[in-house]
């Protein structure tokens, strides 16, 4: 279907050029944006470039008694946010949750079948410039190793290495990182024991340094290592058990295969409802990880559902918390038909 309409909607306002509530509109999605039309003319436009964040939800009885528009009942309410504000629609004749199921049934179709992004590109080479920064890089991956080797007295000394490692890592400094970390998950294993917390986290820390420098394989092979590890010393739903588990899914993205990734993403958020609940702000951020997954495996209708997972799961009150913007604003992204991840 090249469009999809919505009719008898009313506009309760939000947009700066049009502040009065206005019924009576039809509104049409289609590639270009959603329009709303007046019987003869159009009344708004908001282009899918435009759009920052979508949200549809059915009012609650104290919402639809706070709300000075007045209540509304059998529809849902439809907020697209702008740059500029909140233009908020009001649906007659579908709760919300079947308005998101039509919208998203309606995206996908008109989607048509999406292609999976590929695995990501190792990054380019570290740029050398003339033999003395050669030489100053020898230098740097040799101190760093130097202290690596160095006896671990204490958690505190770990940890500071373990930060300096993570500066390198974030600074692409990926050989300086591992020189760094290697010699510190051995010493960490003398010091504290295998599996201890400690040791583990170095160890994941070694695994995200592989895969940021694009040796994705040797990356997926320690944290594979580390999650069975972690699982058999804090169980499948320990914390950093869910850390591990997710930076393996990523590195299962990082590598285009999506399949093993979205299946720890799963497994994550089954984990995290039996340790932190259903509706916990930990389990919301699993859920939104899993959509992401989703978006740029192609499964658009997915990723959209567990999406609005996300938002229903965080209080009416965490309107402004980051993981809801994320999600409103990958719903948007999502229901553009002409979006491929």
């Amino acid at each position: 279907m090249p469009s999809l309409a919505l009719p008898h909607v009313t506009f309760l306002g939000g947009h700066p050029r049009r502040t009065n509530e206005t019924s009576g509109l039809t509104a049409v999605l289609d590639r270009s944006g959603i329009d709303l039309r007046r019987t003869i003319r159009r009344f708004l436009r908001v282009p899918w470039p435009t759009l920052r964040g979508l949200d549809i939800r059915t009012p609650s009885l104290l919402a639809m008694a706070l709300d000075h528009h007045g209540p509304r009942y059998g529809g849902a309410y439809v907020d697209l946010h702008l740059d500029h504000g909140v233009c908020r629609l009001h649906v007659p004749g579908a709760p919300g949750p079947e308005l998101r199921e039509q919208l998203a049934a309606w995206a996908a179709d008109e989607a048509g079948p999406a292609e999976p992004l590929p695995g990501t590109p190792p990054p380019p080479p570290r740029q050398v410039r003339g033999p003395v920064e050669v030489a100053r890089m020898s230098l740097d991956i040799w101190r760093a190793a130097d202290v690596g080797r160095e006896t671990v007295p204490d958690r505190g000394t770990l940890a500071y290495r373990l930060s300096v490692a993570e500066d390198h890592r974030h600074s692409g400094r990926f050989a300086e990182a591992l020189a760094l970390l290697e010699p510190l998950a051995a010493g960490a294993t003398a010091a504290f024991g295998q599996l201890d917390e400690a040791t583990l986290t170095v160890r994941n820390a070694i695994g995200q340094v592989y895969l940021a420098a694009g040796q994705v394989d040797d990356g997926l092979d320690v944290l594979r290592e580390v999650v069975a590890a972690a699982e058999h010393r804090q169980g499948a739903d320990g914390e950093l058990t869910l850390v591990i588990r997710n930076n393996l899914a990523i590195g299962y993205q990082q590598a285009g295969q999506y399949a093993q990734a979205i299946e720890l993403h799963e497994r994550n958020i089954r984990h995290s409802e039996r340790r932190h609940g259903r509706l916990s702000r930990q389990t919301a951020g699993r859920r939104n990880n899993l959509a992401a997954a989703l978006a740029l495996a192609g499964y658009r209708r997915r990723a959209i559902e567990s999406y609005w997972g996300v938002l229903d799961a965080l209080a009416d009150g965490a309107h402004d918390d980051t993981l809801a913007v994320t999600a409103r604003q990958n719903l948007a992204i999502l229901h553009n038909p002409s979006w491929r991840p």
